[in-house]
């Protein structure tokens, strides 16, 4: 019962999280909006977008996995989160923000297995691996990596 709410809660914050990341690529929202948005998709998944910014690599894994064990869906909605918001710095030009929250991006959906336990419209998480990838290759200067 508890975890068809969460699941309900994370499809929520995906549905949020489409419609910023259609917004984000059409340049149509501010930075601050963003964020505002991002916050709010976070909260519904019992996160803080704050936090989930700051914390290094190790804090970050214990605060989306306080178990151990990664819970998919918490997973990738940290991940989106963090995706969109270095994205959206990328985009800005603000290189060494889209690093530090993709870097962080890319940590947590390697976590994340394919499979059913996502809710469906839920980006794949290797699609977002393979797109993350290239955009650090390209903020670091360094080439794209294979596929």
């Amino acid at each position: 019962m508890q975890r068809d709410y969460i699941l309900r809660l994370i499809e929520q914050a995906g549905a949020v999280l489409r419609r910023l990341l259609d917004r984000v690529l059409a340049r149509s929202a501010s930075r601050e909006d963003i964020a505002r948005d991002l916050r709010h998709a976070a909260h519904l998944g019992g996160l803080d977008l704050d936090l989930l910014r700051l914390c290094d690599g190790p804090s970050l894994l214990q605060l989306v996995t306080p178990g151990g064990e990664p819970e998919p869906a918490r997973t990738w909605l940290a991940a989106e989160s963090l995706y969109l918001d270095g994205l959206a710095a990328d985009l800005e030009g603000a290189g060494d923000e889209a690093e530090h929250s993709l870097a962080k991006a890319l940590m947590l959906y390697r976590l994340v297995q394919p499979g059913p336990v996502l809710p469906t419209g839920i980006p794949e998480a290797a699609d977002r691996v393979r797109d993350i990838e290239a955009r650090l290759a390209r903020l670091s200067g360094e080439p794209a990596p294979g596929p």
